[in-house]
């Protein structure tokens, strides 16, 4: 990281403003409540103000964007020290706040700039969260999606005016990209990420859904993948007191993510959202992050979802700072214990045996012919409002279990999969000469693709797998990754081809799927009369075969396809179906 990070000297002018602080202070105009976000210039300026006034604020360059800017991070320190290992052995925690990972949904963008001056400002006592935790904030994420603004996106949300696109310039949806990294944004964030190493993380968005009496609702990474003690702290102690003071301490309120658990809608229950490693608190989750999204509404005012945005920040910077020691302590021992562990799970299965009750505060609907379509469509009556105690499914049992090997080896011609390893922080050995190694190798069968392309690439949505022990020959520079390092959930969750967001499931390994070599039926003819003449039991073969199958006596390339597939040239065809990937077992 040394000599990547470079503090960013911007001249920053904005344009005429309204006063926000005392005087000398720098002055910064935030327009949400005329249903105006600032625009990406206007953020990168508005820090940079910040930055260049208050000496506990910097602002840095990391790394670059698929639109060819660079990506900031905003770092806010009490002791005004920015260095993270100093920071961490000073046991101070750190806070990522993400913002415009979708532009459309900017709430956190300027919720985040308010934020950020309340506590330089020490606004209201809001600075004391700077005691025992040093506050990150990616300004904007999506810069490419920021720039391509309109009014006509998202036009099913209540503001603001203009919107930035969902996806990036490379067209792609940033929070689906998170592990496999096809955009410079994710290698960037990567490089922000693993550099901050943080212990609380908030993803900022509006979720589009159905209408109710919460302006928030908020999807805590799922407490089942966190480790033992992380897990019960986070659900019963961290997520519990957010909930309460979303509920008691602002107008706003907050539930859960809404996915509904059966026919009846809302009151047959929600369920927990199962954040895959694609998504950014299932990707942070891995190491071992407590994470949160929160969703606002599109339904509700842009000011009104600006603004419970900024309340949950409060909160949860204040419950950061409060219980840092206690927070940093369970992270170290998650850490410790993730670097020793051997038994993975990949997928979960929701449990619909158990679950919490919540109260939900509805609105009556009913379904109604639309003027436009005659479709029928769901009317809500605002001034019908209901509340009722309802089902949340919190709790999940494992679906995909896998036991880790103890490394695993990839071969250079993969090394766009070593790369990415890199990025995310795991420790690489490399074979120092050409060498014949017993593994375990997997083979694929019926690999089963996606119809359509999602981010550009071609789904293995389903798959059969074997495995076979044996002796594989590997090359110097091929890469050797050991499953005894604090990225072993990344590296199990993204070289175990089952796992929902592999490498394999995205589609980094389908050449290796496909057959290479075959024969001519102009050249080979004479070669399968050679071969039934110098081996019986395989004209034996032929003849049987011949006799009891007529559509294969009338089918003279079936008939050489035979013969190939009985020889040892076919050896080439099976080897095309392993999995690049081997797993090293010792003792085997």
């Amino acid at each position: 990281m040394a000599g990547r990070i470079k503090i960013l000297a911007i001249a920053a002018t904005l344009m005429a403003v309204v006063s926000c602080g005392k005087k000398g202070e720098p002055v910064i105009e935030l327009r949400y409540d005329e249903n105006i976000s600032l625009d990406y210039h206007e953020v990168i300026e508005a820090y940079s103000k910040l930055a260049d006034h208050y000496s506990r604020a910097e602002l840095f360059e990391m790394g670059m964007t698929d639109v060819g800017k660079p990506l900031h991070l905003f770092m806010i320190s009490g002791n005004r020290i920015f260095d993270p290992e100093t920071i961490k052995r000073r046991g101070k925690s750190i806070l990522l706040i993400n913002n415009g990972i979708h532009s459309g949904e900017p709430v956190g963008i300027d919720a985040s700039i308010e934020f950020a001056m309340e506590v330089l400002q020490d606004k209201e006592g809001v600075g004391r969260v700077l005691e025992n935790t040093v506050i990150a904030i990616i300004p904007l994420y999506n810069i490419g999606g920021s720039l391509n603004r309109s009014r006509f996106y998202r036009l099913n949300q209540d503001g603001p005016i203009y919107k930035g696109a969902r996806r990036n310039a490379r067209n792609l949806d940033l929070n689906r990209d998170f592990v496999k990294k096809d955009s410079r944004n994710a290698f960037s964030f990567a490089e922000i990420f693993h550099y901050l190493d943080p212990d609380v993380f908030l993803d900022t968005h509006t979720t589009n859904g159905s209408d109710h009496q919460f302006t928030m609702t908020l999807i805590p990474t799922m407490h089942q993948k966190l480790p033992t003690g992380m897990d019960s702290f986070f659900r019963e102690e961290m997520v519990a007191s957010l909930y309460e003071r979303m509920n008691n301490e602002t107008p706003w309120g907050m539930v859960p993510y809404v996915q509904t658990a059966g026919r009846r809608g809302i009151r047959s229950g929600i369920t927990a959202f199962n954040d895959h490693p694609y998504y950014s608190t299932g990707y942070t989750v891995l190491f071992n992050t407590f994470g949160f999204m929160t969703e606002n509404l599109v339904h509700k005012p842009f000011p009104d979802r600006v603004r419970s945005t900024l309340d949950f920040m409060r909160f949860l910077a204040a419950y950061t700072n409060e219980n840092s020691r206690k927070i940093t302590e369970l992270r170290r021992e998650g850490i410790e214990y993730t670097k020793t562990k051997k038994s993975f799970v990949l997928d979960w299965s929701l449990d619909r045996t158990s679950y919490d009750n919540i109260l939900f505060k509805g609105y009556e609907t009913e379904q109604v012919r639309s003027p436009i379509t005659n479709r029928l469509t769901t009317h809500y009556h605002y001034d019908r409002k209901w509340s009722d105690t309802i089902p949340f499914y919190n709790y999940f049992t494992p679906r995909i279990e896998v036991e880790a090997p103890d490394a695993y080896i990839i071969p250079h011609a993969w090394g766009d999969i070593t790369e990415r390893m890199i990025a995310n922080g795991v420790e690489v050995h490399y074979l120092e000469r050409d060498t014949v190694i017993n593994v375990e190798s997997i083979l694929v069968s019926n690999p089963q693709y996606s119809q359509r392309p999602t981010q550009g690439r071609f789904l293995i949505n389903n798959a059969n797998f074997d495995k076979e022990f044996g002796a594989r020959q590997f090359y110097r520079g091929d890469a050797v990754i050991y499953v005894n390092q604090r990225s072993n959930n990344y590296i199990v969750h993204m070289l175990e081809p089952e796992a929902p967001a592999s490498f394999f499931r995205w589609g980094f390994f389908t050449s290796s799927l496909e057959g290479g070599e075959f024969f001519s039926i102009w050249g080979f003819e004479s070669h399968a009369y050679d071969m039934l003449q110098d081996s019986e039991e395989l004209r034996e073969l032929f003849e049987r075969r011949m006799e009891q199958d007529e559509d294969f006596a009338n089918d003279p390339v079936a008939q050489l396809q035979f013969i190939y597939d009985q020889v040892p040239q076919s050896d080439v065809i099976t080897s095309s179906n392993i999995y690049p990937v081997a797993r090293l077992i010792s003792g085997r």
